[in-house]
């Protein structure tokens, strides 16, 4: 089976007339499914889709991988476009959230259908071939991202652990390819999550956010040491890995490590 990945918003840009954002949304499409994978923080990535021939009508499912602004703030746009495609994600992702005092969570959770909602807690198989994650195993705490985040329950400010986050894997015969937005709970704690289920598969490409843009050398080495016996035939990172820690990916890893920015097409 053969995927198509388009993404659609990012914080960085490249020509062709499109725009970048603090956000992601990426497009998975199958041979008869198109799935978006996260909406970024406005309608911006409507715009750019729009620019790029793409027509988000046609979107079967979105996947929203955890409650923050800059990867739902779109989701209430995209419902005014597509009236049939059901939103998949974990109940959690309504929780009020923070960062430090600035509130960051979903925008017009009160609004949204809840009928048009498909809430999973098991990996499950969203359309064939396609897999949503939402149970992350925390085997190294270092590589976990939870600093200054915050989330309301039961009307108290607690440390936010990212319960409501998710991971998209796409399989094929022999390998698997995972993507990821945040990866708050740790980009390495989801590799080991998905070994687990498809034990003895490759991965073909890892994709998605790392949120080491600021982070101290010791997380940085936990990733780069486990992707060092555990590297994907490609690796892209974007949004919250930063530009200085894809230039040391790209050092150590060379050609098979790319930058993922908007408007970036990848087929696998």
């Amino acid at each position: 089976m053969n995927y198509k990945i388009t993404t659609l918003a990012e914080n960085c840009v490249y020509g062709k007339g499109l725009q970048g954002e603090h956000g992601l949304s990426l497009l998975v499409e199958t041979a008869e499914h198109k799935v978006l994978f996260d909406t970024g923080a406005s309608d911006l990535f409507i715009r750019n889709a729009r620019l790029m021939g793409i027509d988000l009508a046609e979107v079967d499912l979105v996947v929203l991988s955890h409650g923050h602004r800059d990867h739902t703030g779109g989701l209430h746009h995209f419902l005014k476009l597509n009236s049939r495609a059901r939103i998949v994600c974990k109940k959690d992702i309504f929780a009020p959230k923070y960062k430090e005092e600035r509130e960051n969570g979903m925008m017009h959770a009160d609004v949204h259908d809840d009928k048009r909602f498909w809430f999973v807690d098991t990996c499950t198989e969203i359309v064939p071939g396609v897999f949503v994650f939402p149970e992350i195993k925390i085997t190294d705490k270092v590589d976990t991202h939870f600093e200054r985040f915050f989330v309301e329950v039961d009307g108290e400010k607690v440390d936010d652990s990212f319960n409501d986050e998710l991971a998209l894997v796409l399989k094929e015969e022999k390998s698997v390819s995972l993507l990821s937005a945040c990866s708050h709970r740790g980009i390495t704690n989801m590799m080991r999550t998905v070994q687990e289920v498809f034990p003895g598969m490759s991965f073909k490409l890892v994709l998605g956010g790392f949120h080491i843009h600021n982070a101290e050398n010791e997380k940085f080495n936990v990733i780069s040491s486990f992707l060092g016996v555990n590297l994907p035939k490609r690796l892209g990172v974007c949004h919250c890995t930063g530009v200085d820690k894809y230039a040391l990916f790209r050092q150590q890893f060379n050609d098979r490590v790319f930058y993922n920015y908007t408007g970036w097409v990848e087929t696998i």
